[in-house]
């Protein structure tokens, strides 16, 4: 069972001709309602010191206080509240997977390119860093698969070198935020061209399913972007709703526990539907896998 982590807060801020919009989010919700088949459950802002864990005194002070600037992250109000809930969501989620069920947190903003002292991409708190520190201080093993169109650099810096902890992302390079071209230590990088075909892509997933397998992690957390099909307005891949159906079922059928953070996605009209091919793959997964 999928229990998604949404609360109506994520949908009240928004800053004009932004992509990071609160449709994306509404759509989803607004999809997955329509089908009735999942629970919704409400989060709450993560602490201060679960913050501190992959952030620096510094940056959380400077969301705090709407002390910075940067192009991509509107300076908007209480939007330290909004990252903190954010934050709080994927915490739950994480959580929710634990037991037999499957979290997925539909929050925004979005993290994976907040850095331990750096806000960046549309994101001001790394949700899935943090999320994955508390995992590791319960001694799980944990991979993350980023499948987010951009590298989720934030994401690598911070668990980067982590013991018990490995980041593998599949993402279009050249592309914004410029890294991700090589692996080193614990984290696998697969880039992927500008309007390279689906099957190249899926090559790469292939190799970081078998990463996956050969590390046997107790819990995968998936970062979900959307942001890889087809038709997205800010990248050039080429991925459609079957591509989403089979990534989410070899997820699926790897058999360990999973939480989903949503991360990017900004065709707003097709992310509802993206984002239940997706999870219908992996709940098939899953199911093959418990019936093999």
């Amino acid at each position: 069972m999928i229990k998604f982590v949404y609360s109506e807060e994520f949908l009240k801020y928004k800053e004009i001709s932004h992509p990071e919009s609160p449709e994306r989010i509404e759509n989803i919700v607004n999809y997955f309602k329509k089908k009735g088949e999942f629970d919704f459950i409400e989060p709450s802002p993560c602490t201060e010191e679960d913050l501190y864990l992959v952030h620096t005194p510094e940056l959380i002070r400077k969301v705090k206080e709407n002390d910075f600037f940067d192009p991509d992250c509107p300076n908007i109000p209480d939007i330290f509240y909004f990252a903190s809930l954010s934050v709080g969501s994927a915490i739950k989620a994480s959580e929710i997977s634990l037991d037999v069920d499957i979290g997925f947190s539909l929050g925004r903003p979005p993290g994976h390119h907040a850095g331990k002292n750096t806000i960046g991409g549309f994101c001001y708190f790394n949700n899935m860093a943090v999320a994955v520190k508390k995992l590791l201080l319960k001694n799980f093993k944990v991979a993350v698969l980023d499948i987010d169109g951009h590298h989720g650099n934030g994401t690598e810096e911070i668990l980067k070198g982590e013991k018990n902890v490995i980041y593998l992302s599949i993402h279009q390079f050249p592309a914004y935020p410029g890294t991700g071209k090589y692996s080193f230590e614990n984290c696998y990088n697969f880039p992927v061209a500008p309007f390279s075909s689906s099957k190249n892509y899926m090559e790469k997933f292939d190799k970081c399913i078998e990463i996956i397998k050969n590390f046997s992690p107790d819990i995968i957390g998936i970062s979900a972007g959307f942001d890889t099909y087809k038709d997205d307005p800010l990248l050039n891949l080429s991925l459609d709703e079957t591509d989403y159906y089979l990534i989410g079922k070899k997820i699926g059928s790897l058999g360990k526990k999973i939480f989903l953070i949503l991360e990017g996605g900004y065709n707003i009209f097709k992310i509802g539907n993206l984002c239940y091919c997706f999870v219908n793959g992996i709940l098939n997964g899953l199911n093959k896998k418990e019936n093999g």
